[in-house]
């Protein structure tokens, strides 16, 4: 079973290592970096979900993830964001950026856990109906969905 990354990425530096040992408990492979500018540094595909503050040094939580959002490889990464701003405007502008969840400080660690396990838990299923539906090499196709449903060999010479 592959190990799921967790990148979070907040200034508060106990935050994210108070974040970074209660996810690893629950069984989460933890980055942490200190601000947007550290985490863009980093090969963002590798995670599978990023836990993400918004009022941080000169890049914003909002921007990095408009930034993350126009990357293809990162544009369906879930992102849950962790701040004090709370108002609606800003949870809707989260929302609106693609957030995945909607996180306002103070929180308490088992409702972050619960949120991550529900984003996870979401976003894998996702992923799951997106298996590829059909494999080809040179004359021969695959029908990955029919040979799974019937059994039988769904493995076709295709037409040239």
């Amino acid at each position: 079973m592959a190990t799921t990354r967790i990148l979070v990425v907040d200034d508060e530096e106990d935050l994210c290592e108070i974040l970074k040992f209660n996810l690893e408990i629950e069984g989460y492979e933890v980055d942490t970096a200190y601000s947007a500018e550290e985490a863009l540094k980093k090969d963002l595909t590798v995670y599978n979900l990023l836990l993400l503050d918004v009022m941080m040094g000169e890049i914003s939580g909002f921007k990095m993830a408009r930034i993350l959002r126009q990357d293809e490889k990162t544009a369906n990464t879930p992102i849950i964001f962790l701040t004090a701003k709370d108002t609606e405007n800003d949870m809707l502008t989260g929302f609106n950026l693609g957030a995945d969840d909607y996180i306002s400080k103070p929180f308490s660690i088992r409702q972050v856990i619960a949120r991550v396990k529900a984003v996870l838990r979401r976003t894998s299923e996702k992923s799951k109906d997106k298996e590829i539906e059909k494999l080809e090499y040179e004359t021969l196709a695959l029908d990955t969905k029919r040979y799974g449903r019937r059994g039988g060999s769904s493995i076709d010479q295709k037409r040239v």
